[in-house]
């Protein structure tokens, strides 16, 4: 508790303003001064805003989560430092917005708030007019923060599809099924090896009508302890088990509005998977050691890399709740079946790479391309984007050579590590024989090294010019070459 908490409350000048907030946006209050708190409570009420309260630093860090904006915070708690619980907080959710409410007024302490992160430093006693006036500009602030991140959401889900609808048969069908679900309001259930963006697949639906303006909430059921699962997705009250020191909104009412995204959903234990269904059934939930019904209003998505059709009849997952879930499924295709894709997706990756733009990398050599072309890549878009920023990490200057990959991708390539001046994407994997065409089988495609060189370059001119429809400058940024070198290649593959 700070030494000076008296007077409480400065002349507030006539009035707190009567207007009410946006909304009734939750507000913690962090002090461990009760006179403090209830104070600040009623000010925060009288402002159209709704405090929680927290009596210590270890009660807040355990109790604020995302549904939580805004945060009155005191520094000279008495079981953890004001200061320390202002940097967890902002580092475990950069967003948030502290208002430093405190007794001490060293400027060194100001100092060192403001570059923790803080958003505003008022100082004891209160004056009630100008707190009010913070909080409401705290408020807005954290709503233009959540508006932008959503932007970003939005146009990285837009270049996701468009990404999708640019490349092979396969991924173009999840892009189709995408746009499809994202406009009705049906539980989808995303399958597929692990690394194959199910997650961004789920954001991307989430994009829709009725959630895109809503929170995306996700939840790894793989990572929660069975005895917790049920406190993570429904919340619980205080005092409802050992540790419970504040009560707790689940991942369900976090999500209202939204979506809530379960991912491995597979590796829920029997008891949250009944529990589950019978909110899916009810659309209520009651937190742990509760007794009310609260309405959720939340769309489900969940995603899982096993067959839950086999985990049903092996007895490890309940077939009620399959039917619940499944409603819509997408499955996802291996890398390893997506060969046609991948210099679009080496493409796409360098550009959201932060290491790559930092080091002005933006291509990968021909070579190189051949290598991770050759690779069967278990990990799938996960492992590749791995290998990437490895790559990257090891390159001084674009293009990536085959020398700047790691040495398990390195040692399953059959290709000499040559650096000759050849287009980037020349020696592409052809494609798979189709099974049958009038009987006959079609003839085995040759490989590269029984290809002339104009052959492959043919085929790598006309390869990047369709996945690139037909824009010459991206297309010689694909391969690697200037657009004089593209035109010149492009008359003499006619």
């Amino acid at each position: 508790m700070d030494a000076q908490t008296t007077p409480l409350l400065a002349d507030d000048g006539g009035a707190a303003p009567k207007s009410p907030a946006p909304g009734r946006e939750q507000v913690a209050v962090v002090d461990d001064d009760p006179a403090m708190r209830r104070l600040l409570s009623a000010m925060l009420a009288r402002a159209g805003f709704r405090a929680v309260e927290f009596d210590g630093g270890a009660g807040a860090l355990a109790g604020i989560d995302r549904t939580i904006a805004v945060v009155c915070l005191d520094l000279g708690l008495d079981d953890i430092p004001g200061i320390e619980v202002l940097r967890r907080l902002k580092a475990r959710q950069r967003d948030v917005v502290v208002i430093v409410v405190t007794a001490r007024t060293r400027v060194e302490e100001v100092v060192e708030a403001m570059k923790a992160g803080a958003y505003d430093y008022l100082a004891k006693p209160i004056d009630a007019l100008r707190f009010s006036q913070t909080v409401r500009r705290a408020a807005e602030h954290a709503a233009t923060l959540a508006r932008v991140r959503r932007l970003e959401h939005q146009l990285d889900e837009r270049n996701l599809l468009d990404t999708l609808s640019g490349q092979g048969a396969a991924m173009r069908e999840v892009a189709r099924a995408v746009e499809r679900v994202r406009r009705a309001d049906v539980n989808v259930a995303i399958m597929g090896e692990s690394g194959t963006g199910k997650e961004l697949v789920a954001r991307a639906i989430h994009d829709g009508i009725g959630t895109r303006n809503g929170p995306f909430v996700a939840v790894n059921c793989a990572s929660i302890p069975p005895a917790i699962q049920e406190s993570e997705l429904f919340g619980h009250e205080k005092g409802a088990f050992t540790g419970a020191t504040a009560t707790h909104q689940g991942k369900f009412e976090q999500a209202s509005g939204g979506t809530l995204f379960l991912d491995e959903i597979g590796e829920m234990a029997p008891a949250t998977q009944a529990s589950l269904l019978r909110v899916l059934q009810e659309r209520v939930i009651v937190r742990v050691g509760g007794r009310t019904e609260i309405p959720v209003d939340a769309r489900v998505t969940c995603a899982t890399h096993r067959d839950l059709a086999v985990e049903v009849r092996a007895g490890r997952f309940r077939e009620d709740l399959y039917f619940r879930l499944v409603v819509y499924p997408i499955r996802l295709p291996p890398l390893r079946d997506r060969a046609d894709d991948l210099p679009l997706l080496v493409a796409e990756l360098l550009r959201r790479s932060r290491i790559a733009r930092d080091r002005n990398i933006d291509a990968v050599s021909p070579e190189a391309l051949a290598v991770l072309a050759e690779y069967r890549w278990p990990g799938n878009v996960r492992e590749l984007d791995n290998v990437l920023q490895r790559a990257c990490l090891a390159c001084d200057a674009s293009p990536i050579g085959i020398h700047h990959l790691p040495p398990e991708i390195r040692a399953h390539s059959s290709f000499p590590p040559a650096r000759a001046s050849v287009p980037a994407a020349l020696f592409a994997p052809a494609p798979f024989p189709e099974a049958v065409t009038g009987g006959e089988p079609r003839p085995r495609p040759r490989s590269p090294a029984e290809r002339t060189l104009r052959e492959i370059e043919s085929t790598a001119v006309h390869a990047a010019l369709q996945t690139c429809r037909g824009n010459v400058t991206a297309a010689a940024r694909m391969l690697g070459v200037s657009r004089t070198k593209l035109y010149r290649d492009m008359k003499r593959a006619r």
